[in-house]
Order: structure tokens, then C-alpha cells, then sequence
């Protein structure tokens, strides 16, 4: 896909969240969101002290070490916790605003709704973004230094996360599963590219309270536009 592609993407889903028939379900979502962040920022606020507790511990002798982790493990528990726990407790609505999406991009696919499955792909996302905050940690402490490119893993090893469990939201309401595996594979990088820009959202302010329904509007109409320009025999 080309880079105005993805911009028009982004486009009609902005418009799309504030279209009449999903803006009741994007205001709960985001009062929602909002208050899960809240929960959140106000549990690493508190914590942030106890590392002086190590300090004193060890004397001040592992100050630096101590500095350079606590960044890291704040900097990726954010990107690693806010997104599933947003998604599980958004997820109650995710899958209603995707099918009203494909109502908005003019398909008639059958209303079969399921307001767990976005609970399910928040738990899903959950456990394997911690699995892949556990991998990254070791290789920060066996092979990489810089912080900075750790971080920079964490954020595609999210995006990566994000874009597949959003995908199955999306995929297992219009085709069939031999099909999800395979249109996957076939657009492995776009729906990766997708997944990034969606963790982008979430770790960014104000953007992230509406991160849960914006990803979901995009990963809908980024499904619909690759599966008419790529039609797939089943």
C-alpha cells in the first residue's frame, strides 16, 4: 500500500468515529479508557519512590544500573500494560463498532456481534506482550545497552502485538479461517505497518483514550480496502 493509502485510512476512521451510529459506543469507550489510564499513571506515580528504597539497599553502589532499569522497565510497562488493558476493557464494544464500520463501507455482512472477543484479544494481548517484555529485558541485559533501541523493540514487538489481535477481531467476522491465516500472510507487512501506527496511538496523550476504537475503525476499513484491492479465493 502506498503512504496515502494509510493516510486516507486514518482519515475516514477519524470521521468514522464520530459517525451517529458509533459515537454513543466511542464516548463510553473513551470515558472508559480514561479511566483505566488514570489507574494506571496513578500506580507507576506511586512506585516511582520505592526505587529509592534499592538505593539505599545497596548503598548507592548500582545507582546507575538501578536509573537505566527503572527507565526502561516505566518506559515499557506503559507501552506493555496500557494497550491490553484499554482493549479488555473497551473490548465489550470493539467488535459492534467493526460491524458498523463494514455497515458505513457499504457490506451487509451478517450481525453476529460477540462482546467478548475484544476482552479476549486484550487477555491475548496481554499475555504475549508480556512474553515479549521478559524476551526483550534479557536481551537488554545479554546483548543490547542503549535503552533507547530496546524501547524502539518493545514499540515493534506492540505494534506487531496490536495489528495481529486487532486483525482477528476484524477477520473472524467476515471470513472464514482458512482465509484469516491466509489473507494474513498475504498482508503481513501492511497489517504489521497498521498495528505500529496503532500502537503510536496508544502511547500518545489524549490520542490513547480513544486508541481502543480509532485502532479497530482503521484495522476494519484497512481489511475491507485489501480485501477488494486483493480478492482471495476461498
Amino acid at each position: 500500500m502506498k503512504v496515502v493509502e494509510y493516510i486516507e485510512t486514518i482519515i475516514f476512521s477519524i470521521k468514522a468515529l464520530l459517525h451517529k451510529s458509533i459515537l454513543k459506543l466511542s464516548i463510553i469507550s473513551l470515558l472508559l479508557s480514561f479511566i483505566i489510564l488514570s489507574c494506571v499513571l496513578f500506580a507507576f506515580w506511586n512506585a516511582f519512590p520505592s526505587i529509592q528504597w534499592i538505593k539505599i539497599i545497596f548503598w548507592g553502589v548500582f545507582d546507575d544500573l538501578l536509573n537505566s532499569i527503572w527507565v526502561f522497565i516505566i518506559s515499557t510497562l506503559f507501552i506493555l500494560l496500557y494497550p491490553p488493558l484499554s482493549t479488555i476493557i473497551s473490548g465489550f464494544y470493539l467488535d459492534p463498532i467493526s460491524h458498523k464500520v463494514n455497515l458505513i463501507l457499504g457490506n451487509k455482512y451478517k450481525d453476529n456481534s460477540s462482546h467478548i472477543s475484544g476482552i479476549i484479544a486484550g487477555i491475548r494481548i496481554l499475555g504475549l506482550s508480556t512474553l515479549s517484555f521478559i524476551l526483550i529485558l534479557l536481551l537488554k541485559w545479554l546483548l543490547i545497552s542503549n535503552i533507547y533501541l530496546v524501547i524502539f523493540i518493545q514499540f515493534l514487538a506492540s505494534g506487531y502485538i496490536i495489528g495481529k489481535e486487532y486483525y482477528e477481531i476484524v477477520a473472524l467476522k467476515i471470513f472464514t479461517y482458512e482465509k484469516i491465516s491466509l489473507f494474513r500472510k498475504r498482508n503481513f507487512f501492511v497489517l504489521n505497518i497498521a498495528g505500529c501506527i496503532s500502537a503510536f496511538l496508544f502511547i500518545v496523550p489524549i490520542l490513547n483514550l480513544i486508541a481502543p476504537m480509532l485502532t479497530i475503525i482503521i484495522m476494519t476499513s484497512l481489511v475491507d480496502k485489501l480485501d477488494k484491492k486483493y480478492t482471495i479465493k476461498k
